[in-house]
């Protein structure tokens, strides 16, 4: 598996409680986020990364926190190098 960084763009908002509808004065933008894991599904439709990854012998065995980007979303992908600085 490729240990990636992938950046791509989120949604945001949802307010807890009603409010009037009115022209925002500034038009709202999506977020950019960032996310670093092992890349476990390269798909045209979604990414999967896994950002806890235990390994035995050098091998991944157990994985916890998989999360699933939409491909839409992505803005790039940067493969990391394990142990650089």
């Amino acid at each position: 598996m490729r240990l990636v960084l992938i950046e791509w763009l989120d949604s945001f908002g949802c307010a807890s409680r009603w409010s009037f509808i009115e022209e925002p004065e500034s038009p709202p933008e999506p977020k950019v986020c960032r996310s670093v894991g092992w890349l476990a599904h390269d798909g045209e439709t979604c990414k999967v990364i896994l950002p806890h990854v235990a390994f035995d012998d050098g091998e991944p065995e157990q994985a916890m926190g998989d999360m699933t980007i939409p491909t839409c979303a992505v803005v790039r992908i940067v493969d990391l190098v394990e142990g650089a600085a």
